[in-house]
């Protein structure tokens, strides 16, 4: 049985259909065996210690076409679990993987969740939450019962010396004119304990460096436009041609802060 996508009915503060991922050939670049390997590996480093949970519903936020929820049902069976994402043709691709057979998906706004109050005893985000506005987090907090668990990867701001890091910000710097501070861009560890506005208790906060290895610039480039990487850095202005990318293996560190969190009953 093939999962079907389920229309948010209660409509949005935005318009679903749009946005940086309603291409289809972004998702076909995104949905990648590289890319699974990324985020496969942020799942594991996101859910080391976390669990067990009681049984009910679990929630993959900002599922994509569905590494990450693979990963949560493999790691947690004991639950039910949903996928929510405003791409849909990134949910298409997600529809045909078998895996994913018995996973319910809904096309919706993480602002707009067509969930009741109290629906889910966890809710999922890997490293998708900078594309969120902040009302996503009065949404999570709606969603979530009494004592459910709130657990959520993203990218921080931090200075790399790594060779890709200092090269990205050059070309940072080069645009520093008309740079603009994008929430996409990534958050401070300091702030990820108040993503949901209500009464959490933090049961774990730090950060993690991911080293990913590219025989060149170019190769590294591409995989950062694969992840929507490089316009949530820079936004939608116009990027060049890559150029100047270096020549030879490139290593990139991506500096992420891993949080788990529980409603307070």
């Amino acid at each position: 049985m093939r999962p079907s996508i389920v229309r948010n009915p209660v409509g949005s503060e935005r318009d679903v259909s749009v946005g940086p991922w309603c291409d289809g050939e972004r998702a076909r670049r995104y949905d990648c065996a590289g890319n699974r390997h990324f985020y496969g590996t942020l799942l594991t480093r996101l859910v080391a210690g976390a669990g067990p949970f009681p049984q009910g519903r679990g929630l993959d936020l900002g599922c994509g076409s569905g590494f990450a929820t693979e990963g949560l049902l493999q790691a947690f069976p004991t639950l039910a679990w949903q996928g929510v994402d405003v791409s849909a043709p990134m949910l298409a691709r997600a529809t045909r993987k078998p895996a994913l057979s018995a996973v319910s998906l809904c096309h919706a706004a993480a602002e707009a969740l067509p969930h009741v109050a109290g629906s889910f005893a966890v809710v999922v985000c890997n490293f998708s939450w900078h594309w969120f506005q902040p009302s996503a987090g009065e949404e999570v907090l709606r969603v979530l019962r009494p004592g459910g668990w709130f657990l959520v990867s993203a990218p921080l701001r931090h200075f790399s010396s790594a060779e890709g890091n200092r090269w990205l910000a050059r070309r940072l710097h080069e645009r520093r004119r008309s740079f603009r501070r994008l929430a996409s861009q990534g958050v401070r560890i300091e702030e990820m304990a108040q993503l949901l506005p209500g009464d959490m208790r933090i049961h774990r906060l730090e950060s993690v460096v991911i080293e990913e290895r590219f025989p060149d610039g170019r190769a590294l480039a591409a995989t950062l436009e694969s992840r929507g990487s490089l316009q949530a850095i820079f936004g939608d202005s116009d990027l060049e041609p890559f150029t100047d990318a270096p020549a030879g293996g490139v290593a990139f560190e991506w500096h992420v802060g891993l949080l788990h969190a529980q409603v307070r009953t």
